[in-house]
Order: structure tokens, then C-alpha cells, then sequence
């Protein structure tokens, strides 16, 4: 099922670039009208385009979402992957299904405030940099292990220090040569939103 993973950019509805986000989706049930929550969409990040596209693959799994909901006689849920460790999938197609699943998890920090720290870089798939709201030149990473051993999908906490205003991916592969990164420790997947709730208190 998993032949594509994401692109970062592709075309909103309105034709114009659209950037991979997410957002709140209706869907029509038996039962009536639903929402699904956290369903990566593409948008041009204008604030007054209404439109947005679906791409292919979150489509076909929210027709999924959609029966499961009317067989529940549920009126929202959060979008969600299929189980990644189906065994009926060899590991090229668990691949591309772990991918997907990381891009669409990193994209729904886009954003988000902490009590005390606040999302202001968000890598697909990859990476998501955190800023300081104590210190401005605090920085924490939470980037994506790959760990061929083990099925569960991974993560470094880490926590940096720059001094240079407005951090870009490229800027901190640039410092991340000679810089020096902290780890705070390897979590998985289902460990992250804790982990950031201990660190950075609750979220807006």
C-alpha cells in the first residue's frame, strides 16, 4: 500500500505551491458529518486560501479512518498510520511506511508552544528544533535515529547553544560540524510527548 511517502512540497487546491502541513479535515458518515485531526494536507500558507490538497496515499488511508469511525459511530479521530509492523509488509515497503509515518509525526509539532520552549523548525521525517523561551540562544534538537535493529522508531533529544539570530537547517549543518550537541537521551516514538511535557512543561 505504502508505494510513496510525502513530499515536502507539491500544489495546494488553489493551484498555487503547497507546502505539506497539517490540519483538521471533515468527513461524511452514516452517521453525519465528522472530522479527522492531524491529516497531512498541502496549503500555500496564505492566510486567506481555504483550499488544500490530499495527497494520494492520506486519502486512501482516511476512507480507512472513515469506515472505522462509522462502524464505531465515532464524529472525529486522529489521523494515524497502519500499524507499522503489519507483518503482511517486507521491510522495502515498512520502510517507506516508517518514513511516511515520521513525516506526518514531525509535521503536526508545526507551531506548537510549550511553557517553556516553542517549535521553530520543522525538517519532514527528520527533525524538529526547539527554542528556549528562558534563553534565547538555547536550542533543543529532536532528531530521528535510524536503528536497523529494532523495530521501534527512535529518537535523540539533544540541546545546543547558538548565538546567531534566526537558525535554518542549512546554518546548523553548517555549525553542527564544530558545534557542540548534548544529548539528553534516546526515546522512541511513542515517548516523545512525555518527554517534551517533562522538559518543557504543557503545550498550548
Amino acid at each position: 500500500m505504502f508505494d510513496q511517502t510525502l513530499e515536502p512540497i507539491d500544489t495546494c487546491g488553489c493551484g498555487d505551491i503547497g507546502y505539506l502541513t497539517t490540519r483538521t479535515v471533515p468527513v461524511d458518515l452514516v452517521h453525519g458529518v465528522g472530522r479527522i485531526v492531524n491529516v497531512p494536507t498541502y496549503h500555500c500558507r496564505s492566510k486567506s486560501c481555504q483550499e488544500f490538497s490530499i495527497p494520494s496515499i492520506v486519502a486512501r488511508r482516511l476512507d480507512d479512518i472513515a469506515e472505522a469511525m462509522e462502524n464505531a459511530e465515532l464524529s472525529e479521530s486522529v489521523y494515524s498510520w497502519i500499524a507499522q509492523r503489519e507483518q503482511t509488509l517486507d521491510p522495502l515497503q515498512r520502510a517507506k511506511n516508517d518514513q511516511t509515518h515520521l513525516q506526518a509525526f514531525t509535521l503536526q509539532f508545526g507551531g506548537r508552544k510549550y511553557a517553556d520552549a516553542h517549535v521553530i523548525l520543522i525538517v519532514p521525517g527528520q527533525a524538529i528544533f526547539f527554542q528556549s523561551s528562558l534563553e534565547e540562544t538555547e536550542y533543543y534538537l529532536l532528531r530521528h535515529e535510524e536503528d536497523r535493529r529494532s523495530e521501534e522508531i527512535w529518537f535523540s533529544f539533544l540541546k545546543f547553544y547558538y548565538q546567531e539570530p534566526d537558525l535554518t537547517y542549512d546554518d546548523f549543518l553548517e555549525w553542527s560540524e564544530d558545534g557542540h550537541l548534548k544529548e539528553i537521551g534516546r526515546i522512541t516514538i511513542d515517548e516523545v510527548e512525555d518527554t517534551l511535557i517533562d522538559e518543557f512543561g504543557e503545550w498550548e
